[in-house]
């Protein structure tokens, strides 16, 4: 039976990480205060020994805080709020109401076509641009669109919410979704855009940013975030045996999706900050007990001293 259950333990490595943590604490912890406990006694040692433990939990609950690692809670991430076939003014999302239509906007073939710059960075052999692509590398252009879109931001193809946003409308839209589409490559998506939040750092100096990190950290009230993916459908081609695979070409006839996603902000670093809490009430008063039983023992010697005389 014994060994059995032994050999039934390489089939379970959650079991064996407890027990592998267990028999860890035992022996640094009980160690210590075993050393402690033959030099103080067994009730001041092990009180020595649990106030060191819980002073060493506050620590590290400080940098899993600043950091964001260690117990962690569910991460931050996008949620769709609405989808919308056609105009985005029938969104149930008031904000998303002003989205224009990709028709709306400067045509960015066009635009790449009368810049030598963007040409040299887009080539007509290659895939066609969005206006994502260009708005990375002109910044008139960023202004133009974000004037016209205002209160929304045009995203550039290589800002971080730009994948993340897609990630979920490939998900939200494909079989185990909506199903829309079969699969991602289906449709392209041709551009995205945010709104809400945090105002953000416009100082992009040494102190500007230290002060950002401060006012930013210490602004409790989070305004929604809200990003919109617009989207379209591909027109169907046949890749050839041998070939590469031909490049998408958006159907211009095909209907526009508008997805529009929240910013879920999850609470990354509240087990962590709870924890560190927790530890800290309960080291304070450890501390506390052994300043009181310093002060008794002052205390007792003065007047076996005093008695003494």
């Amino acid at each position: 039976m014994t060994i059995e259950l032994l050999g039934a333990l390489t089939w379970a490595p959650g079991f064996k990480g407890v027990l592998t943590v267990a028999v860890a604490v035992i022996i640094l912890c009980g160690s210590i205060a075993l050393i402690l406990s033959t030099n103080s006694g067994a009730r001041l040692g092990f009180l020595i020994a649990l106030t060191g433990l819980f002073g060493w939990f506050v620590v590290m609950g400080i940098i899993w805080s600043a950091y964001g690692i260690g117990y962690k809670g569910p991460a931050p991430t996008w949620k769709v709020a609405d989808t919308v076939q056609g105009t985005p003014a029938d969104s149930r999302i008031p904000v998303a109401e002003t989205l224009p239509l990709p028709s709306d906007l400067p045509d960015p073939v066009a635009v790449r076509d009368g810049s030598a710059e963007l040409s040299k960075e887009f080539p007509t052999t290659g895939k066609n641009p969005t206006i994502g692509d260009l708005v990375g590398l002109d910044e008139d252009l960023r202004d133009q669109i974000n004037e016209q879109v205002d209160p929304w931001k045009i995203l550039e193809s290589s800002n971080k919410y730009t994948g993340e946003t897609q990630s979920v409308v490939a998900e939200a839209l494909g079989p185990d979704g909506k199903g829309l589409f079969e699969s991602a490559s289906d449709y392209v998506v041709v551009q995205t855009f945010v709104t809400g939040g945090k105002t953000g750092r416009t100082d992009n100096s040494t102190l500007g940013r230290i002060k950002y990190k401060f006012t930013s950290a210490l602004e409790f009230d989070n305004p929604p975030l809200y990003a919109a993916v617009q989207l379209q459908a591909v027109v169907p081609q046949e890749t050839k045996p041998g070939q590469a695979p031909p490049l998408p070409v958006v159907d211009k006839d095909a209907p526009v999706y508008t997805v529009v996603l929240e910013r879920d902000r999850g609470a990354l670093r509240l087990p962590s900050i709870s924890f560190t809490i927790f530890s800290t009430i309960v080291f304070a008063i450890l501390v506390n007990m052994l300043h009181r039983r310093d002060k008794l023992a002052a205390a007792q010697r003065s007047a076996v001293v005093a008695a003494g005389a």
